[in-house]
C-alpha cells in the first residue's frame, strides 16, 4: 500500500470516518439501495402474517413476508414515537442518544445513518414523518411526498412524483430512502373499516370488549390497511422503475398502537415490532421466520455491513447479516426495554427483560398509577383539548364496564395499579395477564433477570428515577 494510501486511511481513523479498508462491495454499482417503510403506532398482532384473527389488514406486508424474512422477536427499546425513531436511526438505545422521552432531542454529535451512509457514497432521504432534532444529527435529504402530520384529521394521499424523482436521479450513485407513514397514529378515521364487521372482530385479550373498543378498533384497523396500501404502493412502483432487483427493503411497523397497554408501556403489545424483509439475490438471504431477539439499534449496523462498511464499535446494535445468511441462529441473549413518560404522562419509569420466554417487568413506582395523557389524563385533572381523542373515549366505555364486569376491572388495573415486579411466560401467556412474579419455581430466573437488567441500566448510563425528576423539573 501507498504511504500516501496509508496517511488517508490514518487520516479517517482519526476523524472518526466509517471505512473498511477491503470492502466486499468494491464498485458503488453493485452496492444496494434501501427502501425503509416504517408504520406508526402498529401492533405486530394486528398484521396478517404475525397472526392477525382478522382478514385482510396487511395483503401486501404478508405477501413479502411469505417471500422473504419475516423477524419474530423484534422490539423497540421504548414503546414511544421519538425515542424508537432515535434507535433506529442512530444505533443507539435511549439513554446513550438522548431520546429517552418523546419530543426531546438526540445529544449533538450523534451520528446517524445519514453521516455512516453518506461516507459510504450514498445519498440519504426522507419523507413523511419526521419526529426527530437536532438536524444536524438528522441530515436527511427531505422529500415532500408522504404526509407528515401524525396527528391530523382525515389524512390525505401520498404524492409519488417526488420519491420516483428521487429514485431515478442517479443510477450510479446508491440511496438509502426511509418511507416513514403517519398510519396508523389516531385519530383512526383516513381509512375505509367497512371490510371489518364489528360483531366479527376479535380483539386482543388485552382490550376490555366494549362497543367503543370494537369501534375503534375497526378504524385502527382501515389505517393499518393504509399502511400496508403504501408498502404494496412502493413496491409495485420500484418493480416497474426495475429497481427491485438491487435493493434491500425492510417494512418495520414502529411501536404499538396507542390503545392502553400498547405504546406508552414495556408490555409486549407496544415493544413487539413487525419486521419484515426482502434482500436481493446476490446476498444468498433465504426465505425464513427469524426467531432469535433483535432490536431497533441492529438496523443500522445491518445496512452499513450490507453497504459495504464497517459498523461504529460504539454502537448498541450489531449487524443481523450473520443470522439472515444463516451464519448463526443466535444473536442476542436479552432484549431491553426502557419507558419514561415525561411531557405525555406523570412520572412512572419502568424497566423491563425478556430472554425470548420470560419477560421481567419492574414498575420503578408502584405507589403511584399509572397515566398517559392521551388515554386517562382526565384521571390525572389533565384536561384533553381534544375531547372524542378516539384512546380516551375507549377507556371512558372501560371503566363503566369495569363497574359491573370482573375481566374488565381486571384489564383496567392492569392498566392503572400495577405491582413492583411483573414476570410473564410470553411463550403460555403472549398477552401478558398472568404475573407470575410470586411462583416460587421461577425464583433462580426472576434473579437472573433482575441481575442483568441492573448491569445494562449500569451500562446504559440509565438515570432511573431521576430521568422522570429531570424531565418533569424542566
Amino acid at each position: 500500500m501507498s504511504r500516501l494510501k496509508l496517511l488517508g486511511l490514518g487520516l479517517c481513523g482519526l476523524l472518526g470516518w466509517n471505512v473498511q479498508a477491503n470492502s466486499p462491495i468494491d464498485n458503488k454499482e453493485e452496492r444496494p439501495n434501501f427502501i425503509i417503510l416504517l408504520g406508526d403506532d402498529i401492533s405486530s398482532n394486528t398484521l396478517g402474517c404475525y397472526g392477525s384473527p382478522n382478514k385482510e389488514t396487511s395483503p401486501n406486508i404478508d405477501k413479502m413476508a411469505s417471500k422473504g424474512v419475516m423477524f419474530t422477536n423484534m422490539f423497540v427499546t421504548e414503546a414511544i414515537c421519538g425515542p424508537a425513531r432515535a434507535e433506529l436511526y442512530t444505533g443507539k438505545q435511549p439513554f446513550r442518544n438522548g431520546v429517552y422521552v418523546n419530543h426531546s432531542q438526540t445529544y449533538k454529535g450523534t451520528r446517524s445513518v445519514v453521516h455512516y451512509l453518506s461516507d459510504l457514497g450514498y445519498r440519504v432521504a426522507l419523507s413523511g414523518k419526521k419526529h426527530f432534532s437536532p438536524k444536524s444529527v438528522y441530515p436527511f435529504e427531505m422529500i415532500k411526498a408522504l404526509p407528515e402530520n401524525c396527528n391530523a384529521r382525515h389524512v390525505g394521499v401520498a404524492d409519488w412524483t417526488n420519491i420516483k424523482q428521487f429514485v431515478q436521479r442517479d443510477d450510479k450513485e446508491p440511496f438509502c430512502l426511509f418511507l416513514c407513514s403517519v398510519h396508523a397514529h389516531s385519530p383512526w378515521d383516513s381509512g375505509d373499516p367497512s371490510p371489518w364487521k364489528m360483531n366479527d372482530l376479535v380483539l386482543p385479550k388485552n382490550l376490555v370488549d366494549t362497543r367503543e373498543t370494537r369501534m375503534q378498533f375497526r378504524e385502527y384497523l382501515a389505517e393499518v390497511k393504509l399502511f400496508d396500501d403504501q408498502v404494496g404502493r412502493v413496491m409495485s412502483m420500484m418493480k416497474d422503475l426495475k429497481i427491485t432487483k438491487n435493493t434491500v427493503f425492510i417494512v418495520l411497523d414502529e411501536n404499538g398502537t396507542g390503545m392502553p397497554t400498547g405504546k406508552w408501556s414495556s408490555y409486549d403489545w407496544g415493544v413487539r415490532s413487525a419486521c419484515v424483509m426482502k434482500w436481493p439475490k446476490k446476498y444468498k438471504v433465504k426465505k425464513q421466520k427469524v426467531n432469535a431477539l433483535a432490536q431497533y439499534c441492529d438496523i443500522l449496523p445491518t445496512l452499513i455491513e450490507a453497504a459495504g462498511g464497517d459498523p461504529a464499535t460504539d454502537l448498541d446494535g450489531q449487524s443481523l447479516l450473520p443470522l439472515l445468511k444463516q451464519q448463526k441462529s443466535k444473536h442476542r441473549d436479552y432484549a431491553y426495554f426502557t419507558y419514561n413518560s415525561g411531557p405525555v404522562g406523570p412520572s412512572y419509569p419502568i424497566r423491563a427483560i425478556t430472554d425470548g420466554k420470560y419477560k421481567l417487568i419492574n414498575n420503578m413506582m408502584p405507589d403511584t398509577l399509572f397515566g398517559a395523557w392521551t388515554i386517562n389524563g382526565f384521571q390525572f385533572g389533565k384536561e384533553d383539548p381534544m375531547l372524542d381523542r378516539p384512546e380516551r373515549l375507549m377507556y371512558l366505555s372501560w371503566l363503566q364496564k369495569a363497574k359491573k364486569d370482573s375481566t374488565a376491572a381486571f384489564l383496567v388495573k392492569r392498566f392503572r395499579d400495577r405491582p413492583s415486579y411483573e414476570l410473564y411466560n410470553l411463550n403460555d401467556d403472549p398477552a401478558e395477564l398472568n404475573n407470575l412474579i410470586e411462583d416460587r419455581k421461577l425464583k433462580s430466573k426472576v434473579k437472573e433477570l433482575k441481575q442483568e437488567l441492573k448491569r445494562w441500566e449500569v451500562s446504559q448510563g440509565d438515570l432511573g428515577v431521576k430521568a422522570e425528576e429531570i424531565t418533569h423539573h424542566h
